[in-house]
């Protein structure tokens, strides 16, 4: 019986303690499988970027610098309507931006 009741009281400090989190920053909306880009560059997080990039070799082109060709090309892939270095010249992501100057 006080097993049972332990459990109990620690599910219900879980869930409330999981009710708490604070919302999310932004909504990810479209395309899931190329969400992530736009995440990283939201974060400016260079590498979830470079890890999205190395996680499409093989499906979009055979190198991670064709995929990023691909990517930034003018019927490339956009977020928010932008492509993605307008997105991430918009969005501040120094990092992120930086990276696709120099690379594409």
């Amino acid at each position: 019986m006080k097993k049972a009741i332990l459990v109990i009281g620690m599910l219900s400090a879980f869930t409330a303690s999981a009710s708490m989190e604070s919302t999310p920053k932004f909504k990810l909306i479209g395309d899931m499988n190329y969400s992530k880009f736009c995440k990283a560059v939201l974060e400016d997080d260079i590498s979830m970027f470079k890890y999205s990039l190395m996680k499409k070799v093989g499906m979009v082109a055979s190198t991670r610098a064709g995929v990023l060709r691909k990517l930034v090309s003018a019927d490339g892939m956009t977020c928010a309507g932008e492509n993605l270095l307008t997105f991430a010249k918009t969005r501040d992501a120094q990092e992120v931006y930086a990276y696709l100057v120099q690379n594409s």
